[in-house]
């Protein structure tokens, strides 16, 4: 009886560790190596002249509506930056060429259309915020 209980103890345990390990993975941004750019004509729409968050989603993800709505929102309080919303079911080109494990994954991009950073799972607010604040200035303000 007393190593039944043991086990339990411990199961209970490792799920714990594993539990607050994956959370506290969540919608935290790293920086990437900067490589090939994503134009416009890829995205389906314009890019940000300053920024754009390109977000990976599946119809089954439950977090990614909020993340959306986060990004959105953020975004739009800038007319430099621009958020774009991928189906990585429909654009598995461009889910698999970015290693696209899970959704939410954010990629975000500088005004040439390079990745600059990722964040795998929802991030908070403060979390985009300073994916945001890390992007270098390129491109220009303007367009003819």
């Amino acid at each position: 009886m007393l190593i039944r209980v043991l086990i339990v103890v411990a199961v209970l345990a490792i799920a714990s560790v594993a539990a607050l390990w994956w959370q506290r993975r969540q919608g935290v941004v790293h920086e990437v190596e900067r490589a090939g750019a994503l134009s416009s004509a890829t995205l389906g729409v314009q890019r940000g002249f300053h920024a754009t968050f390109v977000q990976f989603s599946t119809p089954m993800c439950a977090k990614c509506p909020p993340t959306a709505a986060l990004l959105s929102r953020i975004a739009g309080e800038d007319p430099r930056v621009v958020h774009v919303e991928i189906d990585a079911a429909e654009r598995l080109d461009l889910a698999r060429e970015f290693e696209v494990m899970r959704t939410p994954t954010i990629l975000i991009l500088d005004g040439d259309g390079v990745v600059v950073s990722r964040i795998s799972g929802a991030p908070s607010e403060a979390q985009a915020r300073e994916a945001l604040a890390a992007v270098p200035r390129t491109g220009t303000d303007y367009s003819i």
